[in-house]
């Protein structure tokens, strides 16, 4: 902590008084003095959900797997005499089947053999209740069918704001003390108050989550007892999101290190649960977080003073674990091939295809792969005995990949849906079916269209495009025909983000009831395995969605421009463009972004002009960019952003202005009191990709405010 810093030397000065009176006065213990700084390493990872055998991508290089991440953290923990290894939450659960089919078993297994010293909840070992999380834990018999014993964790878990209402006790130890180099360090536990949100009612059943004041409270309250122990050096493992853009980092994590006094014993908060990378210090408290799936992991780096307890120094590397030139660890591959050798069947192709199966214009029409989806999600077991629901929808944004040609394995399905969601099914009337549909077409601040087609299954629909939002579906029907009742109820599937009215589906929040099931991969999977039986996987247009285009005498685009979002790259070669500017010499010094790239001089002239900073040494060219990133970026450029009160004031005049990052607030309001960024509809939609359009019309307005 900072301000530890400014009492190094009285600390010191006492320590050698007390070292000479106690050898004056024969004293039976003696005082150390201030001796070298005990250098500790905490190693971690968060988010791993089971994803043992799961390869992933990144800058377009193989990262991750378990026998990869092993080796990583084995080397990392080889090079330092003093570490400690640790998960902060959500190890388990939206697993891989090498892990999921046994109920998680092999994932607990590995961390056993791997030697972690400390792991706190996610919300997802809430997913299948308490008994179960116990029996993950404790050990014991699985509730869930009964068919798996756990052996239990062979290390602390801690969490100090969930309360067992059966004891008024909280559910784990709140937190865990460990001596490492002579030095003591507390870990206490937190996961994130979203879930009770984010699982099934029955897997918090019998606990209750502190309140965001609480939770202060709780924290404050180990914290003062780990002191009272001798213990100075505290870390919280707090399940709970964070982000690092532009050297600023948000989320509940810095909301938590903000609401903590200034002067708080706590020196790191560890970050979880959005997938996100985070290194960076919020009053006095450095938040950090390692994005997911065993893809990275954190390597944070404390000074400790041995005669105090305190932390004089501390930073955070996040690495990436790629595979090339990575040779596996033996010892997972081993838990790995347990798990194979039992379930031969995730060795092989589950199907074939002949390349059809694609996403193609899912923003826009029916596509094959959304067809398919949306068929699995409808046969989806909620464990309530019922049938299929009547219908389900799935946004095209959840949609990320094709099915390739060729043999089609777990892996091609993962990239598929990646996000681990929640199916969530609801009872919803067909008048909000209706509304549902209309929720789809929105409108950019431009006034291009934003639209967001869903696919479907179990009913079909005209739209007319000639008609008003309101008027556009003229005819909604069952698969055979039936017209549908707007006054009757009927189920619906849909995923935990849309339930959650994601993606402007605002009519879901006000769902009769909602009853929360199994994970979205898992359901597509099994619904591939069991239709398919190993065979040709086939999908199709079906005539379930039927657009009559709007009459126009003006040359038209191809429907996917309006809904063609733009990348980072593309959307500041636009602006330098424009700008014409031409002033460096140099490449980029983005360790990501090539010196031959065809944007790279555009690149290099915006981080020149300060209008990006790029986090983490990358800048992510090739991703999307998001309205609130733009936002930033055209903020720099007109170099005068809005106050604290303003920008708050203003954004309040949005229905979702309150979902505007931390970072982005005062550009977006600056934007926003310049007449550059509007919405027609009062959604700002600040996560949303840019069209090419949209952009366009951005940056226009920007540059010209800048010359005004």
């Amino acid at each position: 902590m900072s301000w530890k810093k400014n009492v190094g030397k009285s600390t010191v000065r006492v320590a050698a008084a007390a070292l000479l009176l106690s050898q004056l006065l024969g004293a039976a213990g003696s005082v150390s003095a201030a001796g070298q700084d005990v250098e500790v390493h905490l190693i971690g990872i968060n988010d791993l959900h089971g994803q043992l055998d799961t390869t992933s991508i990144v800058n377009d290089k193989k990262v991750g797997t378990a026998p990869i991440l092993a080796t990583y953290l084995k080397e990392a923990q080889a090079k330092y005499k003093h570490s400690l290894l640790f998960h902060n939450g959500d190890s388990v659960g939206a697993s891989a089947p090498v892990s999921s089919l046994d109920r998680d078993e092999p994932t607990m297994e590995w961390m056993n053999m791997m030697g972690f010293d400390v792991a706190s909840l996610g919300n997802h070992e809430f997913d299948q209740g308490i008994a179960a999380l116990k029996a993950q834990i404790f050990g014991g018999l699985d509730p869930k069918e009964g068919k798996v014993t756990h052996a239990g964790a062979k290390f602390d878990y801690v969490n100090a704001n969930v309360i067992e209402t059966s004891t008024g006790k909280t559910l784990l130890k709140p937190y865990v003390i460990k001596e490492v180099g002579g030095v003591k360090i507390g870990f206490i536990g937190l996961v994130t108050k979203a879930t009770p949100a984010k699982v099934s009612p029955s897997g918090t059943a019998g606990a209750r989550f502190l309140s965001a004041e609480e939770e202060v409270e709780a924290v404050n309250k180990y914290a003062k007892e780990l002191q009272d122990q001798g213990v100075e050096t505290i870390i919280v493992l707090a399940h709970d999101p964070a982000t690092t853009k532009e050297g600023v980092t948000t989320g509940e994590a810095a909301d938590l290190a903000k609401a903590l006094p200034a002067d708080s014993p706590v020196d790191v908060i560890v970050a979880g649960d959005n997938h996100a990378f985070a290194n960076g210090e919020v009053n006095g408290k450095l938040i950090v977080q390692a994005y997911s799936y065993g893809t990275a992991f954190e390597d944070i780096k404390l000074m400790i003073d041995p005669t105090t307890g305190d932390v004089t120094e501390k930073s955070a590397t996040v690495t990436t674990t790629f595979q090339e030139g990575v040779k596996e660890d033996p010892e997972s591959l081993a838990i790995i091939k347990k798990s194979l050798d039992k379930h031969p069947e995730l060795t092989k192709p589950v199907g074939t295809t002949d390349g059809s199966v694609t996403r193609t214009d899912a923003y826009n029409n029916e596509a094959p792969l959304g067809n398919l989806i949306a068929d699995a999600m409808r046969q989806a077991d909620f464990g309530d005995k019922a049938g299929p629901a009547d219908f389900a929808f799935m946004n095209p944004g959840g949609i990320r990949a094709d099915l390739p040609q060729g043999d089609v394995t777990f892996a091609d399905l993962a990239k598929i849906q990646p996000f681990g969601n929640t199916l969530v099914k609801l009872e919803l009337t067909g008048k909000q079916i209706q509304t549902l549909l209309e929720q789809q077409w929105g409108t950019n601040a431009d006034g291009t269209p934003n639209t967001k087609t869903l696919q479907i299954s179990g009913l079909k629909y005209t739209a007319d495009f000639n008609k008003p939002v309101a008027q556009r579906v003229t005819s909604l029907s069952l698969e055979d025909g039936t017209p549908i009742d707007p006054a009757k109820t009927y189920t619906a599937v849909v995923n935990n983000f849309m339930a959650a009215g994601g993606d402007n589906y605002k009519v879901l929040v006000d769902a009769k009831s909602s009853l929360a099931g199994p994970i979205d991969l898992d359901v597509f999977y099994q619904y591939i395995v069991d239709t398919f039986k190993g065979g040709k996987i086939e999908a199709k247009k079906e005539g379930r969605i039927t657009n009559l285009a709007a009459a126009s005498t003006e040359p038209t685009e191809p429907p996917a421009t309006a809904t063609e979002f733009i990348s980072r790259a593309e959307f500041v070669s636009a602006l330098v463009d424009m700008l014409k500017l031409n002033e460096v010499a140099t490449a980029p010094a983005f360790k990501d972004v090539a010196a031959d790239a065809a944007y790279a001089d555009a690149i290099a002239e915006a981080a020149h002009a300060g209008f990006i900073q790029g986090y983490d040494g990358n800048f992510n060219p090739d991703r999307e960019i998001t309205r609130e990133e733009a936002a930033m970026i055209l903020a720099n450029l007109l170099n005068h952003p809005a106050s604290d009160k303003n920008a708050a004031a203003i954004l309040s005049g949005f229905e979702d202005g309150e979902t505007v990052s931390a970072y982005a607030v005062e550009s977006m309001a600056k934007l926003i009191d310049k007449g550059i960024l509007g919405a027609a509809d009062k959604n700002l939609q600040p996560k949303q990709g840019l069209s090419v359009t949209e952009a366009k019309a951005l940056i226009q307005k920007a540059v010209a405010a800048k010359a005004s």
